[in-house]
């Protein structure tokens, strides 16, 4: 099991301010297994420390763990399905953006069901994925371009791409800002780069369930911000989904980047503490949201099991998906991005 190196007890830096001093804000993740997660006092990041070593990591993604979080080393047809639901909808924000001479990379791209629905819009698309079996599945069973890689060992060609996406990922790199400077050098002058994590502010969940393994980091929109203007990226845009739980910023790549040199955020430390202090199981069990989720959740998965009743072949439920997204597709207009993402944290992280 990945845990953090608790027997040496020697704290990172924070990888966005590089600062030293913290306020420990929880030391169990929400399986009550040791996690110590903290908040720094520079810029209010907060974060897994200390975390599992850079090598622990790449081990854990490459082999365990969509074991660990899906219970299957590859997808199953009802993952595919809940990963095509969120591709579609992905798209509302994503199509605006893409050009047919645009070439896309998804990193993180899973099981290949965005890729797989883009190429089939006619998009050209590529992906990495540093786990084995799901990428694997994306790879030789639907035939796309899948590199199953950590992305320090992928080969893109410099200023080759148009747009980066990065869905649920960032939150799991041990070293954001020179990921982001990494993704970066592939883009050409002017692409774009989108990044979707949870958003640390978030309330649509039981705040006992906020912290675990998989996470190294919980971004707020002026933490994320900062990461890619570390990064020598510009700031587009930042919207979050209709709950609160989900968190986009959309970066732009000038043509002569100039990186920030201060992660350093005045004052963001005491309103992230203030919320995640404030965010009690009792201020939680007064609002609406422990007792409509579960029916929300109940509907998705009578909805979900008539789907796959209908549908028991994944290559059938994708180009199924193909079929809907072309209405989508042919049907939008110019829909500014700042809409907000339409999906809800409970529907995402399924």
């Amino acid at each position: 099991m990945l845990q953090p190196d608790n027997a040496s007890q020697k704290l990172n830096p924070c990888e966005l301010c590089h600062g030293t001093d913290f306020t420990l804000i929880a030391d169990k993740d929400r399986d009550h297994h040791p996690l110590p997660t903290v908040v720094c006092h520079g810029c209010g990041l907060v974060f897994t420390n200390p975390r599992p070593s850079d090598t622990e990591l790449e081990d854990f993604y490459r082999e365990s763990y969509r074991i660990e979080y899906k219970q299957s080393a590859q997808p199953q047809l009802k993952h595919v399905y809940r990963a095509g639901l969120v591709a579609l909808e992905r798209l509302d924000y994503l199509l605006p953006l893409l050009e047919t001479s645009h070439r896309l990379l998804d990193l993180g791209s899973g099981g290949g069901e965005l890729l797989y629905i883009l190429r089939g819009l006619g998009f050209s698309v590529e992906g990495i994925e540093p786990n084995i079996g799901y990428g694997s599945v994306a790879r030789d069973s639907y035939g796309l371009p899948i590199q199953i890689t950590h992305y320090r060992e992928a080969k893109v060609e410099p200023r080759s791409l148009n747009i980066v996406t990065a869905f649920h990922v960032l939150e799991h790199l041990p070293h954001p800002v020179e990921a982001l400077a990494t993704l970066g050098s592939w883009i050409q002058d002017d692409g774009l780069m989108l990044i979707e994590v949870p958003h640390v502010f978030s309330r649509c969940q039981w705040p006992q369930s906020r912290y675990h393994k998989g996470h190294l980091y919980h971004f707020s929109s002026s933490t994320l911000a900062k990461v890619g203007q570390k990064a020598g990226l510009v700031l587009t845009d930042s919207f979050t989904s209709h709950d609160g739980g989900n968190l986009m910023a959309v970066f732009r790549k000038p043509a002569h980047p100039t990186p920030t040199m201060t992660g350093v955020i005045p004052g963001h430390a005491q309103r992230v503490l203030k919320h995640l202090r404030d965010h009690t199981a009792l201020s939680h069990a007064v609002t609406h949201r422990p007792y409509t989720r579960p029916f929300q959740k109940l509907a998705q998965r009578l909805r979900e099991r008539l789907e796959l009743q209908r549908q028991d072949d994944p290559h059938a439920m994708l180009d199924h998906f193909v079929h809907r997204a072309r209405r989508v597709q042919t049907g939008r207009t110019s829909t500014p991005i700042t809409k907000a993402i339409p999906y809800s944290c409970s529907l995402s992280q399924l």
